[in-house]
């Protein structure tokens, strides 16, 4: 009963404990943030990547984007040289959002996509406050809280990934879906195929629910993209693209996984929890991943339609996960512990709420655990395993 949240005296009872939490957490995060900013404006991370493939849409260089060998050669002379390769594999639609920060030198540019990513962050936030209002019955911030305290979060700051942009899409989608504006959330959904990873499993989950609104949305804008995407790169940039894709997944070995800085043992994910359990065995992973994904997408598509389980189902069977993406994860758990203000009545619920806590504080744990990441997988597994979502109703926004 200690969690059963839908009673107030024991709301009172774990408010202290919330906000004693929440405030570790977010030291921890403001903490990494501060400290790494310096390593970031000096290219050891993601955004250095971001940076150069703007640069080249911007400069004529669109074709080139996907060949690593020549993504790294404009890296070390726009950023500077490190070792090994940052190649991007992301659709090339998204050099278009880091174009105009190409104008500026890195440094400038790494603080102001800063800048970028903390408005992206004060958007979810006031997009997704209808969605957690009843948190605030727990404690007045906790609607915020839950976002801004997430590490993952934090990560996605620090690395100047594009994560943040990633989790507003879908938290903006899942609002239209409540509003049972379906057209309008495959709309957004189809704009995230930048990472693909995600919106294909949700797609399919949609397809296998009959959503056809849904899908005719994601259709109008993924067309879109993927015409952007033809337009920038040239037919031998897509061909340059597939084979890039080929070698970090199918062909994927510990030697260009170093080379290309993909490393399985931080992914949470079924990749992440397989490879470590065979040892880095490819192989055996790949065919763990391969029988888990199709468990999961058969699981899921026996569920009631809901974005947030498509999500959680994406994330689990997604190859390429950096633990940033994980703040996507906010959305699922934040709607599990307001459901739990509203109602909580049987085992189950209580451990979902239990889990959904767990995968809430478990980042930043395995922070200090040497980064075992991959180990986040284990809760998310079981949130996705019992929860059936909430209903697509405009009640929800009510709180």
């Amino acid at each position: 009963m200690l969690l059963d949240l839908s009673d107030s005296s024991i709301r009172a009872k774990v408010r202290p404990l919330v906000i004693t939490v929440a405030f570790l957490m977010l030291f921890v995060s403001v903490a990494g943030v501060l400290l790494t900013v310096p390593l970031g404006r000096n290219g050891y991370v993601d955004f250095r990547t971001f940076y150069t493939v703007g640069y080249m849409v911007r400069t004529g260089h669109g074709s080139e984007i996907h060949n690593p060998e020549k993504c790294q050669e404009f890296q070390n002379k726009l950023v500077g040289n490190v070792e090994g390769l940052l190649p991007f594999n992301h659709l090339a639609y998204e050099g278009l959002v880091y174009a105009p920060f190409s104008y500026l030198g890195y440094k400038s540019a790494y603080l102001t996509f800063l800048g970028f990513n903390l408005i992206a962050l004060t958007c979810i936030v006031w997009v997704l406050r209808p969605l957690f209002i009843a948190l605030s019955e727990v404690w007045s911030l906790l609607p915020i809280a839950i976002v801004v305290c997430f590490l993952p979060v934090a990560m996605a700051l620090i690395e100047g990934q594009d994560s943040l942009l990633l989790l507003f899409l879908f938290a903006c989608s899942t609002v239209e879906m409540y509003k049972q504006n379906d057209f309008g959330a495959g709309v957004l959904i189809g704009l995230t195929l930048f990472k693909f990873q995600y919106a294909i499993p949700v797609v399919l989950l949609f397809l296998v629910w009959k959503r056809w609104t849904f899908l005719r949305g994601f259709a109008s804008s993924g067309i879109i993209v993927l015409a952007l995407s033809l337009w920038i790169t040239s037919l031998s940039g897509v061909t340059t693209y597939f084979h890039s894709l080929t070698e970090v997944s199918a062909k994927y070995s510990s030697a260009n996984g170093v080379l290309y800085g993909i490393h399985p043992d931080g992914m949470p994910n079924l990749r992440g929890i397989a490879y470590m359990l065979t040892g880095g065995s490819v192989t055996a992973a790949h065919l763990i991943v391969l029988v888990g994904s199709a468990v999961v997408m058969f699981w899921g598509a026996l569920k009631r339609p809901s974005l947030p389980v498509a999500l959680l189902a994406a994330m689990l069977v997604s190859y390429h996960q950096v633990i940033a993406d994980s703040s996507l994860l906010v959305l699922p758990v934040g709607l599990i512990m307001a459901g739990s203000v509203r109602e909580i009545s049987t085992r189950k619920d209580h451990l979902v709420l239990v889990l959904a806590c767990v995968v809430l504080v478990a980042p930043t744990v395995l922070l200090f655990a040497n980064t075992r990441f991959y180990l986040l997988v284990l809760p998310v597994v079981g949130l996705f395993g019992l929860w059936n979502g909430v209903p697509t109703s405009p009640k929800v926004l009510k709180g």
